[in-house]
C-alpha cells in the first residue's frame, strides 16, 4: 500500500563526480536553499499511479526520475544560474507561486526520463503542456554547456589505462571502450516525411550512440540521426572508424 509523505527539511548532499576543483573564494560562496516541497506534492499525487513503484522514498525517487537525489541535486547546482537568469515568459509565476529551479528540472527530468507526452507530464506536476516545453528545452541547453566536462575523449595517460584494464579483464589487446545504440522511441505525425524515423520495429525512433570506458563512464554520444538508419550505417557516417588509420584520430591506438 502506498503511503502519503509528510514534509520533513533535510539537508541537501552535494554530489559533484568528475567535477572541476573549485577555488577557495567559489568554496566560499553561500549555497542556495534546496527546494524539496515540490517533491512531496508530486509523490502524494503519484504514488498510486503504477503497481511497480516503490514504497521505499529514495527508491521511488530513483523510479521516477532514473538518478539518485544525491545526484539530482548536483544536476540542479549545474543549471541553476541559467534557469534562474533567463526565466521565460510564463514560467516565473504559476498559480500564484515561483516555479522554483528544483521543480523545473524535475519536470524536465521526468519528461525526459519517462517518455511521457508533455500533457501527462504537466499533469503530474500541475503545470501546462506549454510550460513542460520550455522547461525542457532550456534545461537540455544548459546541461549541454554545464555537463560537457562529464563526456570528453580520455587524454593519452587516461586511454592506455582503459587499454590496459580492459584488456587484463577480457583479453582484448588496445581496446579503447565499447560502443552500442539503442532507439529512443518517439510519437509523430503520420505524414509522408516521418518515413525516415520508422525503424526495423515499426515505431518512430531517433538513433542514440555512445561509447564507455572501463568504468561504463561515457567518453563520446551522438544521437540526432532517424531510427531508419542501421547501426553500422551510423558508425559510417560519423566516421568514427574511418579515421582509425589516420595518426592523432580519435580512435588511434598503437
Amino acid at each position: 500500500k502506498s503511503k502519503k509523505l509528510k514534509h520533513k527539511v533535510k539537508d541537501p548532499v552535494r554530489f559533484n563526480p568528475n567535477s572541476e576543483p573549485k577555488s577557495s573564494a567559489a568554496a566560499a560562496e553561500p549555497k542556495a536553499a534546496f527546494d524539496d516541497e515540490w517533491w512531496f506534492s508530486f509523490w502524494n499525487k503519484n504514488c498510486d499511479s503504477g503497481s511497480n513503484i516503490p514504497l521505499d522514498e529514495e527508491a521511488a525517487f530513483k523510479y521516477f526520475f532514473r538518478v539518485s537525489r544525491p545526484t539530482f541535486e548536483y544536476i540542479c547546482s549545474l543549471v541553476r544560474d541559467d534557469l534562474v537568469s533567463r526565466p521565460p515568459s510564463g514560467l516565473i509565476n504559476i498559480e500564484g507561486r515561483l516555479l522554483s529551479v528544483e521543480k523545473q528540472v524535475a519536470i524536465a527530468m521526468r519528461r525526459l526520463a519517462s517518455g511521457e507526452s508533455q500533457v501527462s507530464v504537466g499533469g503530474a506536476f500541475g503545470v501546462g503542456q506549454s510550460t513542460v516545453s520550455q522547461v525542457t528545452w532550456r534545461f537540455v541547453e544548459s546541461m549541454e554547456e554545464r555537463a560537457r566536462h562529464h563526456m570528453r575523449w580520455p587524454e593519452p595517460e587516461r586511454m592506455e589505462q582503459i587499454k590496459a584494464r580492459l584488456e587484463a579483464a577480457f583479453g582484448l589487446p588496445n581496446c579503447c571502450g565499447s560502443i552500442d545504440a539503442t532507439h529512443i522511441v518517439m510519437t509523430l505525425p503520420a505524414v509522408e516525411s516521418s518515413d525516415d524515423w520508422c525503424d526495423q520495429e515499426r515505431n518512430y525512433s531517433m538513433f542514440l550512440q555512445g561509447i564507455v570506458d572501463d568504468e561504463d563512464e561515457g567518453s563520446y554520444m551522438v544521437t540526432g540521426w532517424p531510427g531508419s538508419m542501421t547501426f553500422f550505417r551510423l558508425v559510417e557516417v560519423l566516421g568514427l572508424l574511418q579515421t582509425v588509420p589516420q595518426p592523432g584520430s580519435r580512435l588511434m591506438v598503437p
